[in-house]
């Protein structure tokens, strides 16, 4: 629930990727949520359900778009079959 228009090279920008990609938002997460580290348990819920959906869609990982998700990182990754990066920083 955070809407800013995405710069080219933003991940939010489409047309940053030579490929498709699949986004999803997450029902109620806030950038306040994120800042925090804790989702409620409904948003945790959704949060839950987007993993699961973005896995049935086929896609071959998942990243968050804000680097306080480093926060939801174990959760994503109990969850997830597929490689899951949550913040930029993991992938160092």
């Amino acid at each position: 629930d955070y809407n800013y228009p995405p710069s080219a090279g933003d991940i939010d920008a489409p047309g940053s990727f030579a490929y498709d990609v699949i986004y999803r938002v997450v029902p109620g997460l806030t950038f306040e949520m994120a800042q925090a580290g804790k989702m409620t348990p409904p948003v945790q819920k959704e949060f839950e359900t987007a993993i699961k959906w973005l896995e049935a869609k086929g896609v071959a990982g998942i990243t968050g778009d804000c680097g306080f998700m480093m926060a939801f990182q174990p959760i994503a990754r109990a969850i997830a079959q597929v490689p899951i990066f949550m913040s930029s920083m993991v992938q160092s």
